[in-house]
């Protein structure tokens, strides 16, 4: 069985193994202000991401610092690139990990002061590649028979992009496939009754966002989980199944027709992934942590 450690290499691993490109990063013109926020500044420049990390965890231990965004943005781009590189994977493992938790510090802290506001705003393309990188990778794990392990960085994406309902409608249906029967419904009624007429989907959760509807009624369709909705007081019925497919059907229109992938060459593309890297067939039993 693959252990604890291997299990964190897995997944930095399949940042670098996917077959589309990430949006490279660069950092924009806007700068911090604190000079010492600032030498990390030409740090990241420089592609120094490991000394950027330390630094910028330093400087966050420090009463003063501990909500500065750009230090979040430094780091959470800095585990992000040594995620990406295998041979740092050994000395890295929770890097991936290291890189979501300080996304949600920076968005958690974003309105803090009108710095923090430009921090957020400059970091808006890095979100968006490292919720790229989690679907794939939630989508990989769920296509091998890990709906736990794909909940769990859904989960993750939640946390710093709160208003990505497609993220939260599957990582329910996640929890859900995972026999995790309360939170999976709670994150699909939250989602459900925040998606309304005027909601547009990130352009990379769109696809998502279809998919999750979908996998959401067949869910109620199957009748599999019936006995476990109960216990929750949740009484589906056909209508909700039929509202659920005609969603499914509207946000389509927002899914690039080059994007559109079906599920069936989706499961083999991600079957092939996962072979490549993981020794074993068998679960990984480790539980996660909620940072």
């Amino acid at each position: 069985m693959i252990n604890y450690t291997s299990q964190k290499i897995i997944a930095m691993r399949l940042i670098t193994l996917l077959t589309f490109s990430l949006l490279f990063i660069q950092l924009s013109t806007a700068q911090p202000t604190d000079k010492k926020v600032g030498k990390i500044t030409f740090m990241m420049v420089d592609g120094e991401y490991e000394d950027a990390a330390y630094k910028a965890e330093k400087l966050l231990s420090d009463f003063e610092y501990r909500k500065n965004a750009w230090l979040y943005f430094y780091l959470t781009q800095s585990y992000f690139e040594i995620a990406k590189k295998p041979e740092l994977t050994e000395e890295y493992p929770r890097a991936l990990k290291e890189a979501l938790k300080a996304a949600y510090k920076l968005d958690k802290y974003k309105d803090e002061n009108e710095e923090n506001k430009i921090a957020y705003r400059e970091a808006q393309d890095l979100l968006t590649s490292l919720k790229d990188s989690i679907i794939t990778l939630s989508e990989i794990y769920y296509d091998n028979e890990n709906p736990r392990k794909a909940a769990y960085f859904l989960k993750r994406g939640v946390k710093f992009d709160p208003d990505d309902y497609a993220l939260q409608l599957m990582e329910g249906v996640y929890e859900i496939k995972s026999r995790n029967i309360g939170e999976g419904i709670k994150n699909i009624m939250a989602a459900l009754d925040s998606i309304d007429a005027s909601y547009k989907p990130d352009e990379v959760s769109a696809q998502t966002l279809v998919d999750a509807l979908e996998e959401y009624a067949m869910i109620l369709k199957s009748g599999e989980y019936d006995r476990y909705f109960s216990a929750y007081k949740f009484e589906p019925t056909q209508k909700d199944i039929d509202d659920a497919l005609a969603m499914s059907e509207e946000y389509k229109k927002y899914v690039k027709p080059e994007e559109m992938v079906s599920k069936e060459d989706r499961k083999k593309k991600s079957e092939t992934i996962y072979k490549s890297f993981r020794s074993e067939d068998k679960e990984d039993n480790e539980e996660e942590e909620d940072e």
